[in-house]
This record gives C-alpha cells, structure tokens and sequence, in this order.
C-alpha cells in the first residue's frame, strides 16, 4: 500500500458514499485508477465493509457489551460461535480476543428485559462451553475516532442527544440497505424499494438531517496495516481530571476510541489501541501512568486478534 491508497483510505473513512469521480478529483487521480486501487483494498482485505454510522439510541436501542470465557472447545466449534454472534440480528461488532476472555461484542437491546433474551440465546447456542461471561451496562458516552487507523487525529464530533424517532417501513428498509452496503447507489435502491431514485435520495437526505444516519465510514483491518489491537479496562479511583483523562484519548494518535460506563463495578472505562506490538502497547500504558496514575487504574488488558464483525448496525433493528 501506498500513499495514494492512503489518501484513497482518509477519504472513504471519512465518507464511504462519495462516488469514485468525485473521490478521483479529491486525490488526483482518475475515476478508473480509483476503482482499481479500491478494488485492490478490498481483494487484500485491508476494507472489508462500508456503512453508515447509525444513531441507534435514536431508534430506541442501547449497546451493552459483553465478553465470555470458553471452555472445553475446538477451532470448529468455536468458529461456529463466532458466526452465529456475527449473524445475530442484534449483535454488533464483534472481536476474537486473547486474555482472561475469548470473544468480545456488543449487542443493541430495546430495554433490559431484551437484553435478558438475547443473552439467554447466546449462552443457549454456547451451551457447555460457557465457563463465565459479564455484561456491561448501557454505555453513557463513547467516541469512536477511525481516521487514526490511517494517521489523522480528527477534531472530536459531539452529537446532540436525540429524541427516539418513529421511522416508517421504507426508511428501516433504506437503512438495513445502507448497512450492507453504504455505496449501494440509488438506481439499485430504487429497483429494491419501487421507489424513484429522487424520492429515496429524498428520504436519505431526512434521515441525515434528522442524525438518524451521523455519517459513512468504512472498516480498516489495521492488522493488514502493521498494527495490533488492544484493549484497555480502566478503573476510576476518582472523577478528578477525567476531562483532562478524555482530552488524551481524543488528541492520542494511537487510541481509536473509548466507552465510559455508569454503575459498573469491574471497570469505568474501555479503551481501544493500536499499537506496532505489546513493547507500543507498554509505551502508552506508561503514558497513561504517568499522567493519570493518581485518578485511574489498569483493570484488564486484552489484544484482540481478529475482528469478526465491525461496528455495523445488525438487521433485527430494522425488522
């Protein structure tokens, strides 16, 4: 890879939607060169998915994220596990982890009585192999920042609150379109939903408006790119400087995003790294030591090895 696959790679993170014509001028090159190197990405698996950012707590969703420890299985059976939380119509991203726990996601439930049913039908499809799982609550805040993984620290969007909207039939099914696939022009969205292409540009344009769909970003495999992913699990001895303690995970060019959770005894905060390897991973571990080692401690690392399924907002919440 090189720079203009960079520059190729900043773009579509930025917004995976911008036709290729458009993408040739932004980076100076031809629409059919683009096509090529986009197609070269994707063949080497450094993209492996394009979609929208979804304001799912506007749709009445809250993400809880969970991690299982396994027990008594094989490569086989738990690459089956791993597939059936990939297809499960509310799990979210999910990640192969190597630590105290093996699998980490998140799932997108309506209310806790929800959240008590699909986590039944995990632990049902896991069965024996289940040696301990946690759950973390709804998380109050999280910024995900994926223009570091090509090196641009991005000033911080802060989106306003939304009230739950009522979509309609058509809109759920533009947004479970745009979820395979955020490039999906709208000549095939208009074959797909009998609607004309101006009207489902139309209704795009209302759900952008209304912050239903916040942006369009891809997913980078950092791992084809040199980098590995960590995960850090922090305790807050006090709430002192914590805005200080965000600060440095907006403004770090090696941490990509961070959860902050209310109530939850193991741990406050989930923070995300890459990292070249564990001597880069101690390299920010001492950072953060060093500036906040009076307000925080490490509770749990894990690195994660492969990620199964990035962010993407699963079928179940458009049915």
């Amino acid at each position: 890879m090189d720079k203009k696959d960079e520059k190729i790679l900043a773009e579509l993170v930025i917004n995976s939607r911008t036709p290729f014509s458009r993408l040739g001028k932004k980076v100076g090159m031809s629409r059919e060169v683009v096509t090529y190197r986009v197609n070269k990405l994707i063949k080497e698996k450094i993209i492996t998915d394009f979609y929208p950012i979804i304001n799912t707590e506007a749709l009445g969703y809250f993400r809880n994220g969970c991690c299982i420890q396994l027990k008594d299985i094989d490569e086989v059976k738990e690459r089956v596990f791993f597939s059936f939380l990939k297809e499960h119509h509310f799990v979210t991203y999910v990640g192969a982890i190597i630590g105290k726990w093996n699998v980490a996601f998140d799932i997108l439930s309506k209310n806790r009585e929800h959240l008590i049913k699909i986590i039944q039908e995990i632990i049902n499809e896991a069965g024996k192999h289940i040696e301990n799982y946690i759950v973390t609550n709804n998380s109050v805040q999280e910024e995900i920042y994926p223009t570091k993984v090509i090196g641009i620290v991005e000033k911080t969007k802060h989106f306003v609150k939304s009230k739950e909207i009522k979509l309609d039939e058509t809109d759920k099914n533009v947004l479970a379109l745009l979820s395979v696939n955020s490039r999906v022009d709208y000549i095939e969205l208009s074959s797909k939903l009998h609607l004309t292409a101006n009207a489902i540009k139309y209704r795009i344009k209302q759900l952008e408006d209304c912050k239903i769909i916040r942006g369009y970003t891809i997913f980078i495999d950092a791992t084809k790119l040199g980098y590995e992913y960590y995960n850090l699990q922090i305790k807050l001895n006090s709430h002192f400087q914590e805005d200080i303690l965000k600060s440095f995970f907006r403004n770090h060019p090696r941490i990509i995003y961070f959860y902050k959770y209310l109530g939850n005894e193991n741990w406050d905060i989930d923070i995300g790294i890459l990292a070249k390897n564990s001597h880069g991973l101690r390299e920010i571990i001492m950072e953060l030591r060093k500036e906040f080692g009076n307000i925080m401690r490490i509770q749990d690392v894990y690195s994660t090895f492969e990620v199964i399924k990035a962010d993407i907002t699963p079928a179940g919440i458009f049915i």
